[in-house]
Parts: structure tokens; C-alpha cells; sequence
């Protein structure tokens, strides 16, 4: 459940970061998306570090994949954010 819950801010923030006014709280908001990419991740491989191997293997596919996914919508939404903020300074 921990990881669904540090991944909400993930997709959340980037898309905050490229619709608010850009300022320097734009900036604040791609760096606490990627913050929070780093903890989700992290605790996903933490929670199945005690687990048998088929269970580590479907982890790291799902983690491969879910980690693709977050990573694209993060960079996609933050470079959009950055470029906004750049071009107003």
C-alpha cells in the first residue's frame, strides 16, 4: 500500500508543476516529484526484500515496467513545467 500512496504525488505534482503560474515554486514541485518517484521505488524493492525468488521476479518486471511509466509521466510533465518556467525568466 506504501507504494501506491508515494506514487499519487508522482503523478500528481509534475502535472501541478506544468499548469500553476511558473515561478520558483515550479521548480520545488518537479524536485518533490522525483523525491517522491526515489522513496516509491525504493520502498518496493525494500518490501520484497524478504520474499522467495518468483515473487522477486514478477516485483522486478512489475517495478520495470511501473518505473518506465512514472519516469515518462514525470519527465514528460516536468520538462514541460521547466521549459514554462525558463521561458517566463
Amino acid at each position: 500500500m506504501l507504494p501506491f500512496a508515494l506514487g499519487v504525488p508522482v503523478l500528481v505534482l509534475p502535472v501541478a508543476a506544468a499548469t500553476v503560474q511558473p515561478s520558483a515554486r515550479t521548480l520545488g514541485l518537479v524536485a518533490a516529484s522525483y523525491f517522491f518517484l526515489a522513496l516509491c521505488l525504493t520502498s518496493v524493492l525494500w518490501g520484497n526484500t524478504v520474499v522467495d525468488d518468483s515473487s522477486l521476479l514478477d516485483t522486478v518486471n512489475g517495478w520495470f515496467f511501473g518505473a518506465g511509466f512514472l519516469m515518462v509521466w514525470s519527465t514528460l510533465f516536468s520538462g514541460v513545467a521547466v521549459a514554462r518556467y525558463c521561458r517566463r525568466s
